[in-house]
């Protein structure tokens, strides 16, 4: 009976969409609105970040969350519900918030640059061996020309496996930093949302 029971909910069809759950939840007037609440802007930090420049692990991991699933050709909306901040305050936050997504997209462009790098040391090994391989074929060992042919394989392998796979997961998250980076950053004042309940 157990075992049935295991079999029914393995083969079990989930209706649940993650699309429709992005645009019933998150989605407004074609906007992506993902809700950040803080009692504190300095729960926004590091722990023992003095100067108050470097988003905490917390915040950018959830703020990365919810983006990772909006569409990428949807605008975002930072909506911090926060108490009131000086002007000051707030342009500071922003400034924090988009340093981060900065500081990201800069360090994937030099991992796509070192890709780049190794893909054409790779590129010229593997036609290299390649070539030698084709002419030395006959005169060399068949040990020897077999490893030969094992390396080579193994170069270009790796070369492809770095531009379809590695590269293209880069470009991916790249792109969704970049969307974070252009993002809108707004504040809504837990005073001003107290105001509307009272109405």
């Amino acid at each position: 009976m157990k075992i049935l029971k295991y079999a029914r909910r393995k083969n079990r069809k989930i209706k649940f969409s993650e699309d429709k759950y992005i645009e019933k939840y998150y989605i407004q007037d074609g906007i992506a609105v993902i809700p950040l609440e803080i009692e504190n802007e300095k729960e926004l930090y590091m722990k023992h970040d003095y100067k108050q420049m470097e988003l905490s692990d917390e915040v950018c991991a959830y703020i990365e969350e919810i983006a990772y699933m909006v569409p990428i050709n949807t605008n975002i909306n930072i909506e911090i519900h926060c108490p009131r901040l000086t002007k000051f305050k707030q342009e500071k936050v922003k400034k924090a918030i988009k340093n981060n997504f900065g500081i990201e997209i800069d360090d994937i462009d030099y991992d796509i640059r070192s890709q780049n790098k190794k893909s054409l040391v790779l590129l010229f090994f593997g036609l290299l061996l390649l070539f030698l391989n084709i002419i030395f074929d006959k005169d060399m060992g068949s040990i020897l020309s077999n490893l030969l042919c094992v390396v080579w394989w193994v170069a270009i392998w790796d070369l492809i496996e770095i531009q379809i796979f590695d590269k293209t997961e880069n470009i991916e998250k790249r792109l969704n930093y970049l969307q974070l980076y252009d993002s809108q950053i707004t504040f809504v004042f837990n005073e001003d949302e107290e105001e509307k309940e009272e109405l």
